[in-house]
This record gives structure tokens, sequence and C-alpha cells, in this order.
């Protein structure tokens, strides 16, 4: 105790449990700037106990499965195939839109996205017609034009209309651009 909780009392052998919880969890959550809430910390232990009690892993599987499922889902909605990838951890999907743009429609439909359009556009646009917010990539030290989709929480039928939403949204953006092209001719 002296050596772990030296740092935060001169006496860490009275620093009551709930206390050396919180410093423990500054040890987990560095970037949590208060160390994790008490109901974090209680989450975490029941997770560290069930860990210990599920020795044939039926519930990490069964949350692997349950994200492969949405990951799937949500490509499904893109219609974009997905191939096999057993170290695909599944909780978020990112789309390069760059990427996408360029393998269906070629440069100068990128080009045609970098001239008109700021990458949060996107977004925006998506919100806007469909009320489904997804975070722009960048903000996660992903290409600057793509777009960010956590598959956490929501319902496995969520992911279907959500990558049906996201991709009628960019057809949009080529009609504009297939407009646009034409008119210039």
């Amino acid at each position: 105790m002296n050596k772990l909780y030296g740092s935060l009392s001169v006496h860490p052998e009275k620093i009551k449990f709930i206390d050396r919880m919180v410093a423990d969890s500054r040890q987990v959550a560095l970037n949590h700037t208060a160390g994790l809430s008490l109901p974090q910390q209680i989450q975490m232990m029941l997770f560290a106990g069930f860990a210990l009690l599920d020795k044939k892993n039926k519930y990490k599987e069964a949350c692997r499965n349950l994200l492969h499922n949405r990951f799937n889902i949500f490509w499904e909605g893109m219609n974009i195939p997905v191939f096999a990838d057993p170290d695909r951890a599944c909780y978020y999907c990112e789309i390069d839109l760059h990427e996408w743009a360029e393998r269906n429609y070629g440069k100068e439909f990128v080009k045609f996205l970098e001239n008109n359009f700021e990458p949060v556009d996107i977004v925006f646009r998506l919100a806007e017609k469909s009320h489904i917010v997804l975070l722009n990539g960048g903000g996660f030290a992903g290409p600057e034009w793509s777009v960010r989709v956590s598959l956490a929480n929501l319902n496995e039928a969520d992911y279907q209309v959500i990558g049906e939403q996201l991709s009628e949204t960019m057809q949009e953006y080529v009609r504009g651009w297939k407009i646009a092209t034409h008119q210039q001719q």
C-alpha cells in the first residue's frame, strides 16, 4: 500500500477503499482526468468478476458475434461486400469516402467533392435528411474524408438503415456531380 498509494497520502494505510479504487481507476483510464466514475468502477469490477467466472468466454463470444452481425448488416446496407477478417474487432466502421468515391466513380468525382464541399458536409447532410448522426473520421485520426459508425449500442436493424441512408446520401453527391458534369459539356 505504501508503494501504490504513498504519493497520495502520508498515511496510505488509512486511505478509504473507495479512494483507492478511484486512484486505481486512473491507472486504467489515464485519459479520464478524474479517474473513472463510481458506476464505471462498479461496471469494471462486474466485468472483471464475470470474466473470472466465464471460463469458456461465452459472454465474450456472444458480444463478438453481436458486433460482427452489426458490422455485416451495416455494410449490407451500404451494398458493399465484406471480406472475412478473423482479427476484425467490429466495434467501429470507418468509411473512407475518398476511396469509395474513387473506386466507384473515379478521380473526377473525388475532385468534384473536394472542390465543392468540406469533409463534414456529408455528415451534416446525412443528419439533416435522415436524422442519423455520424462523426467525421478525421477526429479519430482517420482520413479527413471519412465517417465513423459506432457499432456498440443500436439494434441490428438500425445499422441496415444507417448503411442505406449513408449510401443514398453519397448517391445524392453523385447525382449532383453528374448534373454539374453534364452542364459543363
